[in-house]
């Protein structure tokens, strides 16, 4: 472009892209404009809050009134998409001359006070998005939106825009000295007879020497975007005030901005002014096959030296990617965490009130079971893992004592299971649920990819910095991009203003497989929430805000029953002690459950949405969510008082052992977080004890199935009863003392249950019916060799009456198909009994 047509096309620009700020009202709904001049206000409230940015919407430029204005809107869009770096500075100069016609004297008076170089214009909301692996060359100049996860910022450094210099020989001082990605200093002196070109002194108190803040941002394509057999690509990002510290490691961001070339610093710089390192890197290149790639090369003593380029991004708009999930798809997301106000709509509003208070066909609220149902709807069965999923996403409320000590509010979540149940696509469907979720592999991470490690730049200073692992890409959320335009128009109802507690999820695949030595580094990021490193000169304590959902595969591939769950997994007490939630996922042979799975799967081939559709859709389950993190619930003193009777119960429970580690206070400190996400989904204020009595099922109720150390056969199963006599007068006391609990060690149970159902088999297919009175009296046959005294006879006889009752009454693996002929519930013995028809015969450990 020739200089007269650049000339004139920037100044066209400018007196357009003014008259369109001047001018624009928004359209409303019935076709007509608003009364306000919408970017003279906004001007008003960025001057207000001692901001320098005006933030433009790319559709408001398409709707300007074409009446008011005097030039085609589709031209000047496509002007500035086209050679946005061409005509940013003009952009940027209008929006003083906008500032200067305001007519309030307070606002003059603080524009007055702010440098006019600062002021920028940004634009945002245009129509596509470029991958990071599309950037190419043609791209240069124009404006353009990548998408992409933030790796690695840099910390906020003063740049030198416009320098002036003095000349050290003759004292002159030159000005406006533009600088090319590092101190560049006037070629030579123009003073008559003075030559200087190396001996300058920086101006740097200048009124023509013009500073700003620049942060480095690492950019990395989105593993949707990143081909089969390739790796993910990074792009350089510099965004310069405003735009600094708007993102974190671990945010999945949207950048508006431009493609630049900027040269490679270190071809720019002179020999004594590498380091070694640098330098011999460089000298390495002396195949003269080679010398295409070293650029240009120039004369030393005109200050040009050898030219390589390579590309960056400058980036003017950052905002959160509000599409992470629902790109490429046509469902919609919404972020759960995100720390935007929440405006819901009275039809919102009522629905998610009536999910609330949802009850069941007996008449209980069951708003939990309803949600968790919504939970991955790809995988049929395992409410009870759903829900602990749902109360992982909810999460407690954080808090911090008054010695400051901060007590964390996430919930980790653990899943042992046997191959293909589910364990990998529920981990998967997490990852996909948040944006802040990172999905890694037990096998292939180690302690510092997990926490964190001390790397060198690869800039010139060789400064160490920080690496981020996984569980801190997944703890901060990003700092909200500063703007003008609300994201919903019009009313609404708006939730509590409160932010949220925690952050991500990190999800490990295959626990067990990371080595003893990198899973004790994460003691600390599970509990205190923390990681400290004290590595390579840098002492720091670092964040690590994130639930932990992990799944493991039993040590001998599948479940043992007959073993505790401690035994079952290759984990040390101290890590299973830091899971909120354990739960068993088991494949149990079943007819009934095996047909449900089946069907479900072949309806999610044949997409049959109708069948597999959850009770909630997943844009609602996000929402309601969100909604439901605005609520900081107080326990309530019912409440209060039955959680210290639950911890109790548990404490006197000596069979429920987590593990090696026992029952611990940890266990009281997680059922106060399940208490709390409980009585967040419900919308309680309050934890009230319904809450903490649902938590504490949850928190048992797999453990019930793992911990089988021993089974208790004692009263709440059936009491010893003698049969054919009634004492009523016999004092309470004393038929407390007559009550005894029986138990029984699994294996035993397992061994006694095993032998009742065959023989009832071997009896049915016989065509013989046998009642209780028949089995009980068989068994005894059948061990009467290894009894020795009458005592023993009792006590096995009324031992194996207890295990019938169960195998009946909780178990249900055996029917009866007759009562008793007299109808005496004391004298069950005239029952006639069958094995279920569902239950193989040597499937008892599976119940």
């Amino acid at each position: 472009m020739d200089p007269h047509t650049r000339s004139h096309l920037v100044q066209r620009v400018q007196k357009y892209f003014l008259e369109f700020l001047q001018t624009f009202k928004r359209p409303t709904e019935d076709g007509g404009r608003e009364d306000d001049l919408y970017y003279v206000s906004q001007a008003k409230a960025m001057v207000r809050e001692n901001k320098k940015t005006l933030y433009v919407k790319m559709g408001h430029l398409e709707q300007a009134d074409r009446d008011v204005v005097s030039f085609e809107p589709e031209d000047l869009i496509a002007v500035i998409h086209s050679k946005y770096m061409v005509v940013r500075d003009a952009v940027n100069a209008a929006l003083p001359q906008l500032l200067s016609n305001l007519e309030d004297p307070d606002l003059q008076a603080e524009v007055e006070k702010m440098d006019e170089l600062k002021f920028t214009v940004a634009f945002y909301d245009l129509a596509t998005y470029s991958g990071i692996r599309d950037l190419r060359t043609e791209k240069l100049g124009r404006l353009v939106t990548i998408c992409g996860t933030v790796t690695r910022t840099t910390d906020i450094k003063p740049e030198l825009l416009v320098a002036t210099w003095k000349c050290n020989e003759c004292r002159r001082e030159i000005s406006g000295v533009s600088q090319e990605f590092k101190v560049t200093t006037p070629p030579k002196c123009p003073t008559k007879n003075c030559g200087n070109t190396t001996n300058w002194s920086l101006l740097a108190e200048s009124r023509s020497t013009r500073w700003g803040d620049w942060q480095r941002v690492r950019l990395q394509e989105n593993e949707h975007e990143v081909p089969a057999g390739s790796m993910p690509q990074t792009m350089d990002v510099i965004v310069r005030d405003d735009c600094t510290e708007k993102c974190k490691a671990g945010d999945k961001i949207q950048i508006t901005g431009s493609l630049i070339v900027v040269p490679d610093v270190p071809t720019l710089m002179s020999p004594g002014e590498l380091k070694a390192t640098v330098r011999r890197s460089l000298n390495t290149r002396s195949d003269p096959s080679y010398a295409a790639g070293e650029g240009i090369r120039g004369l030393k003593s005109v200050g040009n030296r050898d030219l390589t380029y390579k590309l960056a991004f400058f980036g003017t708009y950052i905002d959160e990617d509000s599409d992470w999930a629902s790109r490429g798809s046509e469902e919609k997301s919404e972020n759960i965490r995100s720390e935007e106000k929440m405006y819901l709509s009275q039809v919102d509003k009522e629905r998610f009130e009536q999910i609330s208070e949802h009850v069941n066909v007996s008449g209980k609220r069951d708003c939990l079971d309803l949600l968790a149902r919504a939970v991955a709807p790809s995988i049929s069965g395992y409410l009870e893992v759903k829900k602990g999923i749902l109360l992982m996403l909810v999460g407690g409320v954080k808090k911090s004592t008054m010695e400051g000590i901060q007590l964390r509010g996430d919930v980790n979540v653990c899943l042992l299971g046997d191959p293909a149940t589910g364990k990998s696509e529920m981990l998967r469907w997490v990852s996909k649920f948040l944006p802040r979720a990172v999905f890694t592999s037990g096998k292939s991470s180690t302690a510092a990819g997990l926490t964190a490690s001390v790397v060198k730049d690869n800039d010139l200073d060789n400064e160490r910095l920080i690496e981020p692992g996984a569980l801190m890409l997944a703890e901060p959320q990003m700092q909200r991009c500063w703007c003008f335009d609300t994201r919903y128009d019009g009313g609404g109802v708006e939730s509590e203003d409160t932010m949220p507690d925690d952050n991500g999820v990190c999800c490990i695949d295959e626990f067990e497989l990371m080595d003893i030595k990198d899973m004790v580094a994460i003691h600390e990021a599970m509990e205190q929430q923390t990681i400290t490193l004290s590595k390579a000169g840098i002492q720091a304590t670092l964040n690590a805000r994130c639930s932990i959902l992990a799944s493991v595969l039993p040590k001998n591939t599948y479940y043992q029953a007959t073993l505790p769950l401690h035994k079952n997994c290759e984990l040390s007490p101290p890590i299973m002690s830091r899971f909120d939630l354990f739960f068993v996922m088991q494949d149990i042979r079943d007819e009934t459950q095996d047909l449900t799975v089946a069907k479900h799967i072949v309806a999610s081939h044949r997409r049959k949405d109708d069948e597999v559709a959850p009770p909630v859709s997943h844009l609602d389950l996000q929402r309601y969510i969100r909604l439901a993190r605005t609520f900081k619930p107080k326990i309530s003193p019912e409440g209060s008082a039955l959680l210290v009777k639950c911890y109790k119960k548990l404490r006197e429970d000596r069979s429920y052992t987590r593990g090696g580690a026992g029952v611990t206070v940890r266990q009281l400190e997680s059922l106060i977080r399940l208490s709390e996400a409980i009585a967040r989904v419900y919308l309680s204020e309050w934890v009230r004890p319904e809450h903490v009595k649902e938590a504490f099922e949850l928190q048992i109720s797999s453990l019930r199935q793992s911990e089988r150390e021993s089974i208790d056969l004692g009263a709440e199963d059936l009491a010893p009863t003698k049969r054919g006599r009634e004492d009523e007068e016999e004092p309470r006391e004393a038929e407390r003392k007559a009550v005894k609990r029986v138990r029984i060690t699994h294996p035993e149970y397992m061994r006694m249950g095993q032998m009742l159902l065959r023989h009832l088999v071997d009896q049915a297919a016989a065509g013989q019916v046998v009642t209780e009175g028949d089995l009980i009296t068989w068994y005894m046959e059948q061990v009467e060799p290894e009894l020795v005294t009458e005592e023993q006879l009792f006590q096995r006889q009324h031992l194996v009456q207890l295990v019938v009752s169960r195998m009946i009454d909780k178990d249900r693996v055996i029917l009866v198909t007759e009562p008793a002929k007299e109808g005496d519930p004391l004298q069950p013995e005239g029952r006639v009994l069958e094995k279920h028809p569902n239950v193989p015969v040597d499937s008892l450990d599976r119940i």
